[in-house]
C-alpha cells in the first residue's frame, strides 16, 4: 500500500523527477505556454503555483523587509536552478524596466497555471472543438511569431498531450469579460 506516498512516479527516480519538474516549469515561466503530456503536466501544476506563492509573497517584502525578499528569491532559485528564469519571475536584471511577470497575479489567490486537454489522440484538436474547424494557436517564442497548427498526424504513443499555460491576468478562462450597458 502507499499510505503517505503522493505523487506521481512517472517510471523515473526520484532525481529525474525532480529535474523533469524543474525543467517543466522553467519551460513554462519562459515561454508561457508548453505542450506535455497530462500526467507531467498534473504532477507540475502544484510545484508551478507554489513557486508563485513564494515569488509573490517575496514581491510585497521588497521594499519593506529586504531580509525576507531575499529569502524568497534564494528560495525560489534553489527550487528552480535557473537565475534567469528568477529574474524574470522577480523582475530583477533585463527584466527591471519590464518588470515582473508576476505582477498581473498579486490580486489573485490561486489558479494561476491551467491545463487544455488535447481531444483523444489527435494532436491538436482542442477538447469539445469539432474536427471540421481547425484551431490556430498564435505565440511568441525567442522573439518571432510563431504559429500551430492544432491538427495533426495520430500520436504512436497512449499519451494524452495537453497545453500546459500561465493563466493572463486576473481574469480566468471561464469568466467572460462583459461590456457595461449604459441605459439612459
Amino acid at each position: 500500500m502507499r499510505h503517505g506516498m503522493r505523487g506521481r512516479h512517472l517510471s523515473r527516480t526520484s532525481a529525474h523527477r525532480k529535474a523533469l519538474r524543474q525543467n517543466i516549469t522553467n519551460s513554462l515561466f519562459i515561454y508561457g505556454r508548453i505542450i506535455t503530456t497530462l500526467e507531467k503536466a498534473k504532477e507540475t501544476k502544484s510545484f508551478a503555483e507554489k513557486i508563485i506563492t513564494i515569488v509573490k509573497k517575496g514581491l510585497l517584502k521588497k521594499n519593506t523587509d529586504r531580509p525576507g525578499y531575499v529569502h524568497c528569491y534564494r528560495q525560489v532559485l534553489s527550487k528552480l536552478g535557473n537565475a534567469d528564469v528568477v529574474e524574470k519571475l522577480f523582475g530583477e536584471g533585463q527584466w527591471r524596466e519590464a518588470g515582473s511577470i508576476i505582477q498581473g497575479y498579486m490580486n489573485r489567490n490561486g489558479g494561476y497555471t491551467r491545463i487544455l486537454k488535447l481531444s483523444g489522440t489527435r494532436l491538436g484538436v482542442l477538447s469539445g472543438s469539432s474536427v471540421g474547424k481547425v484551431p490556430v494557436l498564435e505565440y511568441k517564442m525567442e522573439g518571432k511569431d510563431r504559429k500551430l497548427r492544432l491538427l495533426g498526424r495520430r500520436l504512436n504513443d497512449n499519451a494524452s498531450r495537453v497545453i500546459f499555460e500561465l493563466v493572463e491576468g486576473q481574469t480566468r478562462i471561464d469568466e467572460e469579460v462583459k461590456p457595461e450597458v449604459i441605459t439612459a
